[in-house]
């Protein structure tokens, strides 16, 4: 059983390393979870892109839960560290499945035990008192119901009780130390045992299990000393304990430890609560997408890039888009710093993060999911040495091309940047066209503008999408992150930006 998946893992599809890196999950990651271990946890959820819509509700309906009830977070992010000190235990050797168990694994396997009951009455708790209503905790919750009769957690917690007693009456062993002539203990021999523990006006000095601190490993390994008196212990315990021990020896095979694989999944859906909640805390706004499969459009309305809350910006430019039937590939122009990669990753992170079950950062996402999010955005020079910067573009373009279809957002950023005006415009037309033809969804954010000019022509392609003209819109030489639907102005981005630096002939010759 998981959470991720209502019916075990299922087809999905892999959110390509160019992507990952492109839409900064990394850094998104690194606001979401604080240590190595959970954002791995996080990461590995964000790869895995699942095909079914049916999966897609189903998180999101487990994670409004754990929005809708921090009482309930709180309550689990405690038993979550039980778990990990259960699957710690359960790494080692179960006690009853090797030939001759010692002492020393019963009382480890009883601590085992005591953990596990701990966590089954906590959680049992925790559904009692927090109400519930995905399918995935109420499937949980009556499992649990379940395992207190079927894995007579009463009688295992009375057990460990008999248990707990009888080993409680060995207070001590008396030992005796034969030193060689130079005063170094040779030889340890066990006199006896004792109901209470030593006293003496001599010396006294602690002598212990030590655990180094900090250290999660609950699971004990006894000194060489105490497996060496491990047999003579059990011996003068056995009237005692035989008959707990016997009993607790049924209990290998218990229902509660599916717990252990949906640990993960509960830590997941924590942790991106716990964000979810720290964003609406600052002021940033949050939306449940509103899916529905039948529609043929896909509507965006206020939507921020999720980077800009993790930098702390105030007063960010929210705006609205639209993929529909008629228009769904767009060409964005825009002066340098006015917002255009800012606003494509937006995009793309929403469709993600809906595709996932997640909030988005939007007033609101209704409409369909999309499949995939393919971005192509310009590449480091280091990763161009086998191809040559154009080479390296045109192979990732290619790709591209290849898995995309009309429920696959492409993102292109600057594509075809690294060759000539003239040489770029060409193949960044031919790259519209396809992506016309196969009627796919794309953002095409450019300095090429020439692009946009000959939009009346593209219309003219086999294709049933038109391509629209959109741009950054700036005001007095002042950026305002809004985007428009309009042609950009020829030459206008390249003096604003000479005139605010300084940099046009009038300004220089002064």
């Amino acid at each position: 059983m998981n959470l991720l998946f209502p019916n075990g893992e299922a087809e999905v599809k892999e959110l390509s390393a160019d992507a990952y890196k492109h839409l900064a999950i990394n850094e998104i990651i690194e606001q979401i979870a604080v240590t190595e271990e959970d954002q791995q946890i996080v990461s590995k959820v964000f790869k895995k892109l699942p095909s079914d819509v049916e999966t897609t509700i189903f998180r999101q309906e487990i994670l409004s839960d754990f929005l809708e009830n921090e009482q309930l977070c709180t309550e689990l992010e405690s038993i979550i560290g039980k778990l990990n000190v259960l699957k710690e235990f359960t790494l080692h050797s179960r006690y009853g499945v090797q030939k001759k168990s010692s002492i020393w694994d019963l009382i480890n396997y009883m601590e085992e035990m005591e953990i596990y009951t701990q966590i089954i009455d906590d959680l049992n708790t925790a559904f009692a008192n927090n109400k519930v209503n995905s399918k995935g905790l109420l499937h949980i919750a009556g499992l649990l119901k379940e395992i207190i009769d079927e894995d007579r957690i009463e009688e295992l917690k009375e057990i460990i009780k008999g248990l707990r007693t009888d080993m409680s009456t060995l207070k001590s062993v008396n030992l005796g130390v034969n030193l060689t002539p130079d005063l170094y203990p040779e030889e340890v021999i066990v006199l006896g045992y004792g109901i209470a523990p030593f006293s003496s006006k001599l010396t006294k000095t602690a002598w212990g299990l030590s655990i180094t601190q900090g250290a999660r490993v609950t699971y004990k390994e006894p000194s060489q000393f105490m497996k060496y008196i491990g047999d003579d212990v059990e011996k003068y315990l056995a009237k005692s304990i035989k008959q707990n021990k016997r009993d607790l020896m049924e209990y290998i095979n218990l229902k509660g430890y599916f717990l252990l694989d949906i640990c993960e999944d509960l830590k997941y859906y924590l942790l991106m609560a716990r964000y979810a909640r720290k964003l609406i805390k600052e002021n940033y706004t949050i939306s449940m997408p509103k899916i529905n499969e039948a529609s043929r459009e896909v509507h965006l309305k206020g939507v921020y890039n999720i980077r800009l809350a993790a930098k702390k910006e105030e007063n960010i430019v929210k705006n609205d888009f639209t993929f529909s039937d008629k228009e769904k590939l767009f060409i964005l122009t825009g002066p340098n710093r006015g917002g255009k990669t800012m606003i494509t990753q937006a995009i793309g992170l929403n469709v993600l993060f809906a595709k996932l079950g997640l909030y988005v950062t939007a007033d609101e996402y209704s409409g369909y999911l999309f499949d995939a999010v393919f971005t192509h955005f310009p590449a480091d020079e280091n990763e161009t040495l086998d191809y040559g910067r154009l080479g390296e573009e045109a192979v990732r373009v290619q790709q591209i091309v290849k898995n995309a279809s009309a429920k696959t957002l492409v993102l292109l950023n600057e594509t075809y940047s690294s060759t000539s005006a003239a040489d770029g415009i060409y193949m960044a037309t031919d790259l519209i066209h396809v992506l016309k033809h196969k009627s796919v969804p794309m953002i095409f954010n450019t300095h090429l503008h020439e692009l946009a000019y000959k939009i009346d022509e593209m219309n003219q392609w086999d294709g049933s999408s038109d391509v629209v003209s959109i741009t950054m819109e700036i005001v007095d030489n002042v950026n305002t992150f809004r985007v428009l639907r309009k042609i950009p102005e020829k030459n206008s981005y390249a003096k604003n930006v000479a005139l605010k630096y300084g940099v046009t002939y009038e300004q220089m010759i002064e």
